[in-house]
C-alpha cells in the first residue's frame, strides 16, 4: 500500500482553524487530523463509488 505525499507542504489545511493536518496512517485509520483543534477529515477512496455513505458524518470514530 503507497500513502502518496506525506510531506507537510503536501497536507491539506484544517477548514476549522487553518493548521496543517497530518495522516491518522499510525492509528489504522484512512483520515488526517488537525493536532491543534482535533478536526477529523476522512480521505476520500477514489473508487467513484456512489452508495450515498458519508464517512465524515457516519461518526466511524
Amino acid at each position: 500500500m503507497t500513502y502518496g505525499d506525506l510531506r507537510d507542504d503536501a497536507q491539506p489545511i484544517c477548514p476549522s482553524c487553518g493548521i496543517t493536518m497530518h495522516p491518522l496512517i499510525d492509528e489504522g485509520l484512512e483520515a488526517d487530523e488537525c493536532r491543534d483543534c482535533g478536526f477529523r477529515l476522512a480521505w476520500a477512496d477514489g473508487s467513484g463509488s456512489s452508495d450515498g455513505g458519508d464517512e465524515a458524518s457516519s461518526g466511524w470514530w
